[in-house]
């Protein structure tokens, strides 16, 4: 997969962990997210729990880890390690690994885990590391996604730190994205993102007009989509069932019968509503028939 790929395919992942998301607003609710896809947030296991906690240890040496224990996933944060946003970008961090499917490595029978670094909880510069990096690009993009900073009117790195949450270095980096993006003015180009902020309209309006949010109602689906900056419908027909894309469930109610013979009650009913419906033609025809025999006859006796 080439570098755009994985980017797309990190990007794509944060619109649709924002639809996934219980609450549609911002800061984002890590614990949230992470509990609707089954994974459990843990403080670093003391000496007491000796199996867990040379496990863990096994895993990474920094203050962050990630262990599938048979088939769920366990993230582990070291106490004291992290102020709140660090915190909650070390979590957003853990979870694009696994909703990327980043590799694993076996750590014991029925344990793997992912590697982890020693910076866990901040942003990562060195795009050797590859996983580690598109993690990162999920984390920043679920944390502050483009379309609420767009609809805030928000691009400097202060105001993402207070409206997103999110630590010093990584609100500086989205600030430089948003730059460009404004420059471009590339928003809602893509299905998902289009979908994301409708679902977010709500959240976004109250935030916008707090006055007016309490009698106001807004659709989920405020704007159609095929009017956001004149996207094809057909393109975004084929994306969206690609992405969406479901067996039929419909089962029809009754089963289908052929017609049978009318009636000759229902006969001569449907014989009177069609003399009905016709009689201007037939009189006509009437006319010119009679007409025409009227002329043959005075024709012979002439």
């Amino acid at each position: 997969m080439s570098d755009y790929a994985q980017y797309q395919n990190a990007r794509d992942a944060a619109w649709r962990a924002l639809l996934d998301l219980p609450e549609k607003k911002l800061p984002v609710d890590v614990d949230a997210l992470a509990k609707k896809l089954g994974v459990e947030i843990h403080p670093f296991p003391g000496k007491e729990q000796a199996l867990l906690h040379n496990l863990v240890n096994r895993a990474a040496a920094g203050p962050c880890v990630s262990l599938r224990i048979r088939r769920a996933w366990h993230i582990f944060l070291r106490a004291n390690a992290f102020d709140e946003s660090h915190r909650r970008f070390a979590v957003a961090h853990e979870l694009g690994h696994l909703l990327l499917g980043h590799e694993t490595e076996t750590l014991a029978p029925g344990v793997r885990c992912f590697a982890a670094r020693e910076s866990a909880g901040d942003v990562l510069e060195d795009t050797q590391e590859m996983d580690d990096y598109y993690a990162d690009i999920f984390a920043i993009r679920l944390l502050a996604p483009a379309f609420a900073l767009h609809e805030m009117h928000i691009d400097s790195s202060g105001g993402i730190m207070r409206l997103c949450g999110l630590p010093p270095h990584a609100a500086a980096l989205r600030a430089e994205r948003m730059e460009l993006l404004n420059e471009r003015d590339a928003f809602y180009t893509h299905i998902l993102e289009t979908k994301a902020r409708n679902a977010f309209m709500p959240w976004l309006n109250g935030a916008r007009f707090p006055e007016a949010a309490a009698q106001l109602r807004y659709a989920s689906e405020s704007v159609p989509v095929i009017e956001i900056h004149g996207y094809p419908k057909e393109r975004q027909e084929a994306e969206e069932s690609a992405q969406e894309a479901k067996p039929s469930s419909f089962i029809p109610e009754k089963p289908l019968s052929l017609p049978t013979a009318p009636s000759r009650s229902g006969t001569k009913t449907m014989l009177r509503f069609s003399f009905y419906r016709n009689r201007g033609r037939i009189l006509l025809g009437a006319a010119v028939l009679v007409a025409a025999i009227l002329l043959y006859f005075v024709g012979r006796t002439i």
